[in-house]
């Protein structure tokens, strides 16, 4: 399973971040490409237990085998619901988002490794290793959204 506890994973997702540009467009979803970083600079303070949200009360996401089956098995939605606290702000400057969401997923793939990691909304209590499948998994799906 691919995460960005993994050099070589981290390294591929780095290199997709540095490729985009502020010409680079949405092929779904309403963000530009700068409001998508602050998403992914917004979840990965999240990740990191920077940014705590409000759990989502959605028993269901939390349990075996669902929560199993998102994390590990299915691909990301298109247009799924995102947490009000993670949703994009005023206008951002592109290459601050970008420094950003390079610095915070460098953070999470260099940090722990083992034991319990911040609580998510929707998924609620998750390991280090789940944060590290999810953070991959969450940003290049809004990468394969930008052609990335």
């Amino acid at each position: 399973m691919r995460s960005i506890l993994n050099e070589s994973d981290r390294a591929e997702i780095v290199k997709r971040v540095q490729a985009l540009s502020i010409s680079s467009t949405g092929r779904c979803g309403s963000l530009d490409v700068a409001s998508m970083l602050q998403h992914l600079h917004l979840s990965a303070r999240m990740g990191l237990g920077d940014l705590p949200l409000p759990s989502a009360n959605k028993r269901a996401f939390q349990m075996f085998p669902l929560k199993h089956l998102i994390l590990y098995v299915l691909p990301f939605p298109k247009s799924a619901p995102t947490a009000p606290g993670l949703k994009p702000g005023a206008a951002v400057v592109l290459e601050d988002e970008r420094a950003a969401v390079l610095e915070l997923l460098e953070r999470i793939g260099t940090g722990p490794r083992d034991g319990p990691g911040p609580a998510h909304p929707l998924f609620g209590p998750l390991t280090w290793r789940e944060w590290g499948v999810v953070m991959y998994k969450h940003t290049d799906h809004h990468l394969r959204q930008f052609g990335a």
